[in-house]
């Protein structure tokens, strides 16, 4: 997992090619990202996407930790702010059977890490990490984000 400040997104190029192009993407269009319409953007065909949301925050007992196989997920605030919960995937336990098609699994756990969500913040999840996001944060917020789907 990765959390810092959209500022420092260089950092962290040379991890993966798909990585690198995804996190180029975000570096030259942060500016109009919120130009983009609700819904999904390929930026690399299916190895790189970006997927533009819309929502109002949920209370944290309606959360599940979430991950993926096929994809890492960069999240990150356009408008408003979340609470964003982390932790190693091993030792959750399954809520459901992992979703091959959707790529996600949903997980039983309380702890984790918090990570605010704001304005100029991102995270960076791997398969190897849940996490459970669009949770309220000083209350309920509307937000806008932007999670990109990098081929893992």
């Amino acid at each position: 997992m990765i959390y810092d400040s959209l500022k420092n997104l260089h950092r962290y190029m040379g991890l993966t090619k798909s990585l690198d192009t995804a996190l180029r993407y975000l570096q030259e269009k942060a500016s109009v990202l919120n130009t983009l319409p609700e819904g999904k953007h390929p930026i690399d065909g299916d190895r790189v996407i970006i997927q533009v949301m819309n929502y109002e925050t949920k209370d944290l007992s309606q959360a599940r930790f979430e991950a993926h196989r096929k994809y890492i997920d960069i999240q990150f605030v356009l408008e408003g702010k979340e609470a964003c919960y982390a932790r190693p995937l091993e030792g959750l336990e399954a809520a459901e059977p992992f979703n091959e098609e959707r790529d996600v699994g949903f997980f039983k756990g309380e702890e984790g890490a918090f990570l605010p969500l704001v304005e100029g913040m991102f995270a960076v999840f791997f398969p190897w990490d849940a996490h459970k996001p669009s949770c309220d944060w000083e209350g309920k917020h509307r937000v806008r984000k932007v999670v990109v789907k990098v081929q893992a």
